[in-house]
């Protein structure tokens, strides 16, 4: 099997038990070259039983504020939603934009951003009726000046579902990313972050591959919100102190723990 980031060979890696209707056992494997782990089993599963495995898991998730796996889920999106409303604020975003939070689940982000109705809604399992959500028809190719997705990499299924989200962007667009990125991804099957529906586990290597496949030219990291914005455009980084800039992916998360 070869990594769908860099060509590496993938390796066996580990194996967690769920124990669930829809997941017993997953198994992982890495590539030897940028250090990607994929939940194999999910990569294989039919997609039937990957849709029923997300809605349940899903479901439970995003209708729970108080999250023993991420207890400040709703801290952070307050604090992108503020970072957003601050870059709209001083023109690095326009108002004017045409912005979509992919994978916007419930829909706080977009509810919690200043400019309310600035941010749109996409998602796959999640979309609410008469909530304004995006359809699928409506996520043109090069279509968006901004596209933000948190805590959806880590539910990517390889190449093509990258590309879905890359391929919205205009030539000189701009994408926001809320994932865990580590130097290593640990061999640990207790590890915090090996959730059911967690597919794809990302390292710094893989995503500086990724930042320049798709023609990035600036990076820019918010540390509070956990946000890495990615640039096509590097005349429009004039940027705040509190982020760290860079003409390369910003590999911030060096050393454990990388919550």
């Amino acid at each position: 099997m070869k990594c769908f980031v860099c060509n590496g060979e993938m390796r066996p890696f580990m194996e967690k038990n769920f124990g669930m209707k829809n997941l017993d056992t997953c198994e992982y494997v890495r590539c030897e070259n940028c250090g990607l782990v994929i939940a194999k089993t999910l990569y294989e599963m039919p997609h039937s039983t990957w849709e029923a495995l997300n809605h349940e898991c899903h479901a439970a998730y995003q209708n729970t504020d108080a999250l023993d796996i991420d207890p400040r889920w709703l801290e952070r999106l307050k604090a992108q939603a503020n970072v957003l409303t601050e870059l709209i604020n001083i023109g690095v975003l326009e108002k004017s934009a045409r912005a979509v939070d992919y994978g916007a689940g419930d829909g706080k982000l977009s509810a919690f951003v200043a400019q309310n109705g600035w941010l749109k809604k996409f998602d796959a399992y999640m979309a609410r009726p008469n909530e304004n959500y995006l359809s699928a028809e409506e996520l043109k190719p090069r279509s968006f000046d901004f596209v933000i997705t948190c805590s959806v990499f880590e539910h990517l299924l390889g190449a093509a579902d990258v590309e879905k989200i890359f391929a919205l962007l205009k030539p000189d667009g701009v994408a926001a990313i809320h994932t865990l990125i580590c130097e290593e991804v640990p061999r640990d099957s207790n590890w915090f972050y090996l959730q059911p529906v967690h597919c794809t586990f990302w390292t710094n290597a893989a995503m500086k591959k990724i930042f320049t496949q798709y023609n990035f030219k600036a990076c820019a990291y918010h540390v509070e919100s956990r946000l890495w914005f990615m640039f096509r455009d590097a005349a429009k980084v004039s940027l705040p102190q509190d982020f760290i800039v860079s003409d390369d992916f910003v590999d911030y998360w060096k050393v454990k723990p990388y919550r």
